[in-house]
């Protein structure tokens, strides 16, 4: 009965340790608009907005006082590491953009 209960701790034992040193598969969590160089290459001042929202998309965040400055914020965290952050802020005038901040 001792072999039996030892063996069966021992067991239990080595299926409970074995599950520390594996490590689960985690997705890859991507938020916002993706901006990326080959996106900001295809931004150039004087554009309007509407050319601006067929690159871009609809921006994440706008000013509530006033729609002329447009903010873009995309994160990525790949396989449960370092969340990356990228953020673009673009500023309009006359409905043109006259700034952006990458």
């Amino acid at each position: 009965m001792r072999i039996i209960t030892l063996t069966l701790f021992t067991f239990i034992f080595i299926t409970l340790t074995a599950c520390s040193f594996v490590k689960p598969y985690q997705v890859d969590v991507q938020q916002g608009n993706i901006i990326d160089k080959k996106v900001l290459e295809q931004i150039h001042l004087g554009m309007d907005k509407d050319q601006v929202t067929n690159i871009l998309g609809a921006p994440l965040l706008n000013y509530p006082f006033g729609s002329d400055t447009w903010e873009y914020v995309y994160t990525n965290q790949v396989n449960g590491g370092k969340i990356v952050v990228n953020h673009l802020r673009l500023e309009f005038k006359n409905g043109k953009l006259t700034k952006f901040l990458p």
